[in-house]
This record gives structure tokens, sequence and C-alpha cells, in this order.
């Protein structure tokens, strides 16, 4: 029994006796009771639940003290097993969106946010498909875990970069049971993973010698049974299945050469034998005399024990060859004899094919040798076309390659072990009058003391290559453009949208809060105001991205422009300002052309809206004129003008904010600027701040008839 349960025990019995006790003094000793006996009492009571108190502290404060040390020693535990197994811990807040890096201690060491995060640690790539592929998915309950493996950010003077297999999963829930905490567990397997691609790879290296050796190889354990066989040695011995001929566990004693051999006590044997094939008695494979031409066989081979340190026979490597064809040395030159003669035929076929595949592609193969100084130009392997000096050479190079020419005899003029492959950009010119580039691709070769003696390569013209991918170049760039304005361009509209968009709003608000009744019109007048705004936007967008796909139709028919050029102006000048003077000089009482009503009444219509949105005295004056098959419209005001520096975003499509302030909307000048110039005419305007504006619009037209007005005396 613990020393607190008898401290419970003892306190038990006396509380037992000192309530006997009380019993006993109620029951008989009632009258004697006196404030004296009530004080002890107390103060045995009192005594009693200090002690309890004291105990029990006591008891709760070892039983602290011992949880803290095993935490401490649990920590300690981990700590160590987290750096010797080489494993990192993280969390992930989800609701502040940081990572914190946890040290050896459960302590966090750094937050970071998750760019931070993944920018310091990891390679931020493969940490973006780590939160899409396995973060996300746990935080969103998808999955209740996940393991991704991903690399490290390659550190200054790393070779590679680390690689980490990383667990993720919940740490904590919120009060509603969804996930609050992440935890990472991040292990390092780099050394892991190098370990087992180089174990692979000298397996790899170990099949690849075995199965592809050019002389037959068996393995045989220490007792001398086959565990392994190549496949030169399978089809040297006609072996049809490996593995049956494995299973059969075939010994080492069985060839003929070895009996009475000791295993444990033999050394390297190298020796030539003669077998009759039809006196083995256990044969590795098939082998029949009628397979092998003959009764007797001719083999070299090379018996190798495998020990360890101790001396202990582990295995023998047994290496040898057929040499029949050597013993018929006379049927091998022949055959030699005939094979090279073949081959000779085959070069010289090889040659000829290079040579008609020069002469069609126009490709060429150069030498340079060092020591002479010399480039040696072949348009045929057995015929030198051209020998040409640096001098001759840097003299056909255009001006901006020269020097990398020098610099490319110089490498080759100090025997650089090194081949390369460069453009060089010449003085001549093809049919098409365009400079020539010319591709050389040169190797260096070398003596048997490792000094190079000189570069061989291949010249082709790669003058078509190089203007295609000039050519690809300028389309990209160009591509690049068109995409940067029109993201620029939806970025301008979706705020040019939200202004009358957030107005409508505000106001249609306003309407659910207290208000007078007189503020409803001024309301819906706002209303009205801002949505008329947004449906022009609207519909000028829709037009101006017509207008850039090509999608606007103009047709083209007669019309009497004189009848109603004056009623175009004046429906521009619908919201003029008092006192501003109007004026239309229409020259002609009838003037028949074949245009585009529609398109250009819409550009008249705008020019005049503008004129009258920013003048608040003096005129606004138009008038038109055809000469030379050419309709000629100026619209003039005496407006508030804008500076020269202003003017020239005039028909930007993101104009200045200034700018964008004179318009019903931004693109009111890009789209009778864009319609304009797709009716083939042009647009041009004149300005001066205080003074006033002035536009001309040419419109190339066919006039059918005209009659100018009588002019009064």
């Amino acid at each position: 029994m613990s020393r607190s349960h008898r401290l419970q025990r003892y306190i038990t019995a006396i509380m037992l006796a000192t309530a006997s006790q009380a019993k006993i003094h109620a029951a008989g000793l009632s009258a004697n009771f006196t404030s004296q006996d009530v004080m002890s009492w107390l103060v045995v009571v009192i005594l009693l639940a200090v002690l309890f108190i004291y105990f029990n502290n006591r008891k709760l404060y070892r039983r602290e003290r011992n949880i803290r040390a095993d935490i401490r020693q649990k920590n300690a535990q981990l700590a160590l097993i987290l750096k010797y197994d080489k494993t990192q811990v993280w969390t992930y807040d989800i609701r502040r969106n940081t990572f914190s890096l946890l040290s050896d201690d459960g302590q966090v060491k750094a937050e970071y946010a998750p760019i931070d995060f993944g920018q310091t640690f990891y390679d931020i790539t493969e940490f973006t498909q780590l939160r899409k592929q396995v973060l996300f998915p746990v935080r969103d309950e998808v999955s209740e875990s996940g393991s991704m493996v991903i690399h490290g950010r390659k550190k200054e003077g790393e070779e590679m970069s680390r690689i980490y297999e990383i667990h993720i999963s919940v740490l904590h829930h919120d009060s509603n049971m969804k996930p609050r905490i992440l935890i990472g567990i991040q292990r390092d397997i780099t050394d892991d993973k190098l370990h087992r691609e180089g174990a692979n790879m000298l397996a790899l290296r170990y099949n690849t010698v075995f199965n592809n050796s050019q002389v037959d190889m068996v393995c045989y354990d220490a007792d001398g049974i086959m565990t392994d066989i190549n496949d030169k040695a399978c089809e040297t011995f006609m072996v049809k299945d490996r593995q049956q001929l494995l299973d059969s566990r075939p010994s080492i004693k069985d060839v003929p050469s070895m009996e009475g051999i000791d295993l444990k006590t033999m050394e390297q044997i190298h020796s030539s034998s003669i077998t009759d094939i039809s006196s083995i008695e256990k044969p590795i494979g098939d082998l029949a005399a009628d397979k092998w031409g003959d009764q007797k066989t001719y083999y070299e081979q090379t018996i190798s024990p495998i020990r360890n340190d101790d001396g202990q026979l582990k295995g023998i490597v047994v290496t040898g060859r057929n040499i029949k064809e050597i013993v018929d040395t006379q049927h091998y030159q022949r055959r030699i004899t005939q094979q090279l003669a073949k081959a000779t035929t085959d070069i010289q076929e090889y040659i000829d094919s290079i040579n008609y595949t020069m002469r069609i592609s126009g490709m060429r193969i150069v030498i340079y040798r060092p020591a002479t100084h010399v480039l040696e130009v072949y348009d045929d392997l057995n015929k030198k076309n051209l020998s040409l000096s640096q001098v001759q050479c840097a003299s056909l190079i255009a001006d901006t390659d020269r020097r990398r020419a020098r610099g490319l005899f110089l490498r080759m003029d100090k025997r650089k072990q090194q081949a390369f492959t460069e453009t060089l950009k010449m003085i001549l010119h093809d049919e098409q009058r365009r400079d020539i580039y010319l591709t050389f691709s040169m190797v260096p070769f070398s003596d048997k003391s490792g000094n190079v003696t000189h570069y061989f390569g291949m010249c082709r013209n790669d003058s078509e290559m190089v203007y295609t991918d000039q050519r690809l170049q300028l389309e990209t760039q160009k591509a690049h453009a068109t995409e940067e304005l029109k993201i620029t361009f939806l970025t301008n509209m979706s705020y040019e949208i939200r202004t009358p968009l957030n107005a409508i709003l505000g106001f249609a608000d306003l309407f659910n809060a207290p208000h007078d009744e007189s503020d409803e019109e001024v309301f819906a007048r706002e209303i009205k105001s801002n949505t008329t705004e947004l449906l022009q936007l609207v519909n000028d967008i829709l037009y101006i991205s017509k207008l850039d796909a090509r999608m606007v139709e103009f047709k083209y028919a007669e019309c009497d422009f004189a009848l109603i050029f004056d009623g175009l102006c004046y429906m521009g000048w619908g919201d003029v300002k008092d006192g501003v003077q109007l004026s239309v000089d229409n020259p002609y009482s009838r003037l028949i052309v074949n245009i585009d009503e529609h398109n250009l009444s819409l550009v008249i219509e705008k020019l005049c809206i503008n004129a009258a949105r920013h003048t608040e005295k003096g005129f606004i004056r138009s008038k038109y004129d055809y000469r030379h098959g050419e309709l000629t419209i100026t619209i003039e005001d005496s407006g508030e003008g804008v500076s020269q520096e202003l003017l020239q975003h005039v028909f930007d499509r993101f104009p200045p904010y200034e700018l964008r302030e004179r318009y019903t909307t931004a693109l009111d000048m890009p789209i009778v600027k864009e319609t304009v110039e797709q009716m083939g005419g042009t647009i041009e305007i004149q300005s001066e701040p205080g003074k006033g504006s002035t536009a001309y619009v040419i419109i190339p037209c066919e006039m059918t008839s005209l009659e100018k007005k009588t002019e009064n005396v």
C-alpha cells in the first residue's frame, strides 16, 4: 500500500473516532457541553482539513512531477527518433493560412506564409502540387490523410536537392469537428533513394555484364551446385529453358574437366579441353553431335573460386568459350576474306549514298587542320572542293558574326577537346536576296596520345530554318502583345462596368432605407441614367469586339447624304448647353453616294455628342464636302479642348483618366476610329486647351449624282 493511501486511511480513522466521540458527548454529556469544548472540536476539524488539503496537494504535486518527467522522457525519445530518422514536423493552421515549423521538442521555430514556406524549403512547383493533391483534400475532408514525395529547395553548394516523403493528416479539430490544424511529417529519403538507385544500378550492371557478355559465364555455389548461367552460355550449350536447367541443380563435378578437383582448396584454373560429346553422361544442355557438327568440341575456360576474407569458399565462377573456330583456321580466314570483300563493297555503297545526299541537300563536309590553319571543304568524300585560310573564311562571314568566328578558330588552334555547333551569317545571298546562314558542326579527332590532329564536321545551309525561327519569334511576340492587350482591356472594362452598376445598386438600396418620398424621383432618375450608361457601355464592348474580330458587316447602298446630315448632327447635339450656338453647313441640296449609312451615322453622332458634352459656351459647327471620290466631314467646337500630351492618347482603348471622363464611355473614340478605318477612311483630331477641338473624317465613296445649293446673292 502506498504512503498516500495510508495517510488517507489514517485521516479517515481519526474522523470516524471524532464522530463517535461527538455522538457520545451528544448523548451523555450534553449538559456539560461548554464553549471550550466547541473550540477544541473546531481546532481538531480545522487541523484535519489542513492535513487533508496538504496530503492531497502533495499527492497531486507528485503526480504532476511524474507526468512532466514522463513527458520530458518521451519528448527526448521523440527528438532522438526524429533526429536519427531524419524526420521534420510542421503544422498548417487552416484559419490563419500559415505554416509553422516545429523544433525537436515540439516548439514552434518559425511561421511562414504558404508561398514563403514553399520557396524556402521545397521546389515551388512540386509544393504547389502537394497542396492541391494532398493538403487541400485533407483540409476539405475529402480524405483523412495523404502522402507525396517531393524535392526540397536546392541549397548553394549542394550537387542535388534533397528528397522528402511528406505525410499529412489532421492534428486538431474545432468545436464543429472540422479540421483546425493539419500536421505534416516529412522524412528525408534522399540517402535511401540514392542507396536504392545505387543498388539497382549495381544489379543492372551485373545483369548487363553477365547476360550481355560475349563469353560463357556459369556460377556455382560453395557446394558446386549451379546457381546461374548467362545467355551466351545458354546459346553455346543449347539450353532451351534456363530455369528448368537451374531447377535440376546440375553440379560442377558433372563437367568432365572438373573431375577429381578439390573445391575447398582449388585455386584459379585456366584450361583448354578436347571433349568427346558422346562421352558426357550429364550434359548441361543439348550436346547432340549433329548439332555441334562433330563428335569432339574444343573448349577454353577459366575457373575462379570466390572466397571471403577468412578464405572460406563462397562460390565458383566459370568463364569460357568454344574455340572450335580457332581450330578451323583455314575456314575462318576464308570467311573473313569474304566478309572483308563484302564490307568493302558496302562501304563504297555507303560513300556513294553520302555523296548523293550531299549533292541533293547542299550539305558539305569540312575538315580544319590546326597545324596548317586551313579549312578544307568537300562536296564529295573522295574529292576536295575548296581550301580556305582563316583570312579567307573571315572575309566570307558577316561583320556581326566575324568576332564569334575568330573565337571558334582560336579554340580549334588551341586543340580543345570539345565539339561545337555554330550558325554564322555570311556575306553571300540566296536567290531571294536574303542573307545566307551556315551551320558548322565540328568534332575533334585525336591520335593515340590524345592530341587533337584535326576537326571533322558538316556544313549545311540553315537559312530557311533561321528565317522561319525569326518569323515564329515575331509571331510569338505579336501573340503575347495581343494577349496583354486583351487582359488590359478586360481589366479596364471590368472597372468601367462596375462604376454604373455600383451606382444602380446603391440607389436601389436607398429605397429600402429610411427616406423621403420626394427623394424617390431622384433615385429613379439616377438608376435610369446609370442603367442607360451601363447599357451603352455593354453595347460598345460588344460592338468593338465585333470590330476586332472583323465581324461587323458593312452594307453599302446609295443614300442622299445631304438629306440625312442635318438630322444626324442635331440628334447628337440633343443635350447641348443653353447659349451654345449650333450651325450646320450643308452645301448640297442632293448628294447621292454609295456608302454604309448606319455605321457612318454612328460615327457622326458620337462625334457630335462629345462636342456637345464639352462645350459650355460658344459654338458647335459641322460641315461636309465631296471632292475627288472622298466625303470629308468636319465637326468643330469652341469647348475646353485638350493638351497635345493627352491628344495623342485620344484613340487609345485605355486612355488616361482625364480623357476617360470626357466621353460617354471609354470606348467612344476607339469605336469611331476603328469603324472609320474599316470603312477605308481616316480620322484626325486637332485640339487646343481653352480653344476647342476639331474632328476631320474622310471616307472614300462613290458619288452617283449631286446638286449644289444656289447661293443667295
